[in-house]
C-alpha cells in the first residue's frame, strides 16, 4: 500500500494539475467580467443564457476536483458528461451567430414553451407561462420577435430545445473541429449507467470497492478533461459575446494544457503532495 493510501483522503492535486484547474477558472471569470460590462452597455438575451451555462460549468468543474481529492474520481465521469451537454447547449446558442439571441431565448424558455400548450395543465399555469414568454419576447431584437411569437402556436414535442434546427447533440458536435463528437459518445455510457462507461475513470475497474481511494492516473484525466471543457465553454462565450479575452484561451491551451499531455497519459505513479 502506498503512503498516500495509508494516510487516507484527501489526496490533493499536484502543483501542475492545481495550476491547470485554477487558471481555467480565472479565464472563465475574466470572460464573465467582460461580458457583464458589455451587458451593461448593450443588454442582450444571450448574456443571460450563456452566463447561466458558464456558472453551472464552473461549479461542476470545481466539484470534480473536490470529488477527486476525496477519493471519488470514478463518479466524476458523469459530471464530465454533463459538461459536454453544457457545451452542446452553448453551441446551440452560438454556432449561428446571427441567430444567437433567438436561440438563447429558446434555451431560456424551453420549459415554458413546452408547457404553454399542454392542456393537461391548469389554465392559470399556462397563462403564467404565456405571460413570462411574452414579456421575454419584448426583450429580443425586433427581427426575432415575430418568429419567437410563432413558437407559441407550435405544439410539436421535442427531445431537445434546439430542434428542429439541429436534430441532436451529435449533429451540433459534428460542426466543430477536434475530438468533441468522440468524447460525447465515449462519456454517454456513463450517463446511461453502462458498465464500461462508469469505470472509465477508475484506476482499478476490476477491483470493485465502495470506499474512497486514490486514483492518481484517472484523476489527472478527470481534471484535464474538466479543465478543457470549461475552457471551451468559456471560449464559445468569449467568441459569441465579443469579450476579447481570447488571448487567455490560447495561452492556457498552448502553454499550460498541451505541455501536460505526457503527464496526463502517464502510467500510475504516486502524485506529490501540494
Amino acid at each position: 500500500m502506498s503512503e498516500a493510501e495509508k494516510k487516507g483522503h484527501p489526496w490533493p492535486l499536484d502543483d501542475e494539475l492545481h495550476k491547470l484547474h485554477e487558471i481555467v477558472i480565472h479565464y472563465s471569470i475574466e470572460v464573465q467580467r467582460s461580458s457583464a460590462r458589455l451587458q451593461e452597455a448593450r443588454p442582450h438575451v444571450s448574456y443571460l443564457a450563456l452566463a447561466n451555462l458558464q456558472m453551472r460549468a464552473i461549479t461542476i468543474h470545481r466539484s470534480i476536483r473536490t470529488l477527486c481529492e476525496a477519493g471519488w474520481t470514478p463518479v466524476t465521469v458523469i459530471l464530465i458528461r454533463t459538461l459536454l451537454d453544457i457545451y452542446v447547449n452553448c453551441l446551440g446558442i452560438a454556432i449561428v451567430q446571427e441567430d444567437s439571441e433567438f436561440m438563447a431565448f429558446r434555451f431560456l424558455f424551453a420549459f415554458q414553451l413546452g408547457r404553454v400548450n399542454d392542456t393537461t395543465l391548469p389554465k392559470e399555469v399556462r397563462r403564467r407561462h404565456l405571460a413570462e414568454i411574452e414579456q421575454a419576447i419584448l426583450k429580443l431584437p425586433s427581427g426575432d420577435q415575430a418568429r419567437a411569437t410563432a413558437l407559441l402556436s407550435d405544439s410539436t414535442r421535442k427531445n431537445y430545445w434546439f430542434q428542429p434546427e439541429f436534430s441532436s447533440p451529435s449533429e451540433l458536435l459534428k460542426r466543430t473541429e477536434g475530438e468533441m463528437p468522440f468524447l460525447y459518445r465515449t462519456f454517454s455510457g456513463s450517463a446511461h449507467g453502462g458498465i464500461v462507461g462508469l469505470s472509465l475513470l477508475d484506476d482499478d475497474p476490476d477491483k470493485p470497492d465502495i470506499n474512497p481511494k486514490n486514483h492518481p492516473r484517472t484523476t489527472a484525466l478527470a481534471i484535464a478533461g474538466s479543465s478543457r471543457l470549461l475552457l471551451e465553454i468559456s471560449f464559445l462565450r468569449d467568441q459569441i459575446e465579443g469579450t476579447q479575452e481570447n488571448a487567455g484561451y490560447y495561452f492556457i491551451k498552448d502553454e499550460v494544457f498541451m505541455p501536460m499531455k505526457g503527464k496526463i497519459w502517464r502510467e500510475p505513479t504516486e502524485p506529490p503532495a501540494r
